[in-house]
């Protein structure tokens, strides 16, 4: 049986904390676009809530198979209110971007330590965060080409976005 190394199985049960954080983060972020009745932004921060809850559960799986320990750490409670619509997608840009850096931090750190197993494995989650940022990103360089006082167009380009992403 494998067994990870212990700094590394520290790092990736912290990282089940980040996730489901994330989870909740996304979860409020929904809840702030739906009650400015911006339907498609909710809904898709509903969709990224879940991604979260199950990148976590991911994770804690992978620790208790290679032989460690998955602890579920407490999350802080999450901002529940923004003043603007681009402070709350500011928050999903810095959010992905931290998380990416983690887990490029993580990889680098299951080479050092020969758990190449584990390596492999977060290099699905370097993969997925390619994309989160891509989208975090163009959601911002949308938004601040459209601006707030046309939201419900940068909610449409949203919507729009979302049907191409499901063909």
């Amino acid at each position: 049986m494998l067994t990870l190394f212990d700094r590394l199985a520290e790092e990736l049960n912290t990282q089940i904390g980040h996730e489901f954080s994330a989870h909740h983060q996304y979860l409020a972020l929904a809840s702030y676009f739906e009650r400015r009745n911006m339907e498609t932004l909710a809904s898709f921060f509903y969709d990224q809530a879940e991604e979260e809850k199950e990148h976590g559960l991911k994770i804690l799986k992978h620790i208790n198979y290679a032989g460690g320990m998955a602890m579920i750490p407490a999350v802080s409670a999450p901002k529940n209110d923004f003043a603007t619509v681009k402070e709350a997608l500011q928050l999903f840009v810095d959010q992905e971007a931290f998380v990416t850096q983690r887990f490029l931090d993580m990889s680098r750190m299951a080479l050092e330590e020969g758990d190449y197993t584990t390596f492999n494995f977060l290099q699905w989650f370097v993969n997925e965060q390619l994309e989160e940022t891509a989208t975090a990103g163009k959601l911002m360089t949308w938004f601040e080409e459209i601006g707030e006082d046309r939201v419900a167009q940068f909610e449409l380009l949203i919507g729009e976005m979302q049907e191409h992403a499901g063909e």
